[in-house]
């Protein structure tokens, strides 16, 4: 009696702790008992047997959870978001599709999911948000892959998954970049994820940080928009990126119906435009007629230029008189304070 209470302790301890937790993440097929003599030693003998499957289960369930090969079906109720998005928000006619989809065919490709490093018993999304919201949606659950990753491992896998597939845009991986730097990511760890080198990376971060995050959020991913017009609209938009005219083009019926490629030429053309109002000179008529200097003047720039065929010396005139000139300057906004 006392060795089968033994026994069934034994049995019960194996069934529980660490392993025994993953089991209802998917069940593990057990073998079947081979002996089968009848008495106490039948009984001690297939006790035995189930307990070292039971054992043997456990191990190769941990093992696959370590390795992330085994898919899994996981509750979206246990499942939060990656520490970092990846990806832009999407319209909701994509969403609405990949809903149909999974719908119709299923999740054939799996989620990549960790741990979560302070909940038991939840996860956490490495890739595969759009996945796990469309099934959210259907009220199924999850088919992921689960892994133990550190945080450097997580940004890694979700870069390297969406590098692979090709499908996020320029800025969609630029503020990407531009997230994990804000978290303290190390540039080797972002590099890593991204599969760029050192003078890529800053150039995408410095473009991202160019853009406000408010106007990059409004034109979308546009998937069509390579770098070489990302960059150029930074440039474009310089410090005084929140100008009068751009607010009242993304609040135009004619921006918000268009999609997020034909947004981002408007914006372009719209910081073009002004910036070559900007840049027209102004041409300084004298009392006599003549026009003697042009003005070109932009955000952060006069430039005067004198016409030395109409005004012979006048600049030598000028260039002579500016100190006076600019000290009378630094009188006057004295006394204007």
């Amino acid at each position: 009696m006392g060795r089968k209470n033994l026994l069934a302790d034994l049995i019960e301890e194996s069934t529980s702790g660490k392993d025994a937790e993953a089991m209802p993440i998917a069940s593990a097929p057990l073998s079947q008992p081979t002996l089968g003599s009848r008495g106490a030693v039948g009984a001690m003998s297939r006790s035995l047997e189930q307990l070292s499957a039971q054992r043997d289960a456990a191990k190769a369930l941990s093992e696959q959870l370590a390795s992330g090969q085994a898919v899994y079906e996981i509750d979206t109720a246990l499942i939060e978001e990656s520490i970092v998005p990846d990806r832009m928000t999407g319209t909701e006619a994509d969403h609405a599709a990949l809903v149909e989809s999974i719908r119709a065919q299923g999740q054939i490709v799996p989620a990549l999911l960790r741990p979560h490093p302070t909940k038991a018993g939840h996860f956490q999304i490495a890739y595969g948000h759009r996945r796990v919201r469309a099934v959210r949606a259907l009220a199924r659950a999850v088919r992921a892959i689960v892994r133990e990753l550190s945080d450097d491992d997580l940004v890694i896998a979700q870069g390297k998954e969406n590098g692979d597939r090709q499908d996020l845009s320029f800025i969609e991986r630029a503020r990407y970049a531009t997230l994990l730097e804000d978290r303290q990511f190390k540039r080797e760890t972002i590099m890593a994820a991204l599969s760029v080198d050192k003078t890529e990376l800053s150039r995408m971060i410095s473009t991202a940080r160019a853009i406000p995050t408010a106007l990059a959020e409004v034109i979308g991913r546009a998937p069509k928009v390579g770098r070489r017009r990302w960059i150029e609209l930074a440039e474009r938009l310089g410090e005084k990126a929140s100008t009068k005219a751009i607010d009242n083009l993304v609040a135009s019926s004619r921006f918000l119906s268009a999609n997020t490629d034909d947004r981002f030429a408007l914006v372009l053309s719209a910081v073009t435009v002004r910036e070559r109002a900007a840049r027209k000179p102004t041409i300084w008529t004298a009392g006599d007629g003549k026009k003697v200097a042009k003005i070109d003047r932009s955000a952060d720039r006069f430039i005067l230029s004198v016409d030395e065929k109409l005004a012979p010396a006048f600049g030598d005139f000028i260039l002579e008189r500016l100190p006076e000139l600019y000290e009378t300057f630094r009188q006057s906004a004295r006394g204007d304070e």
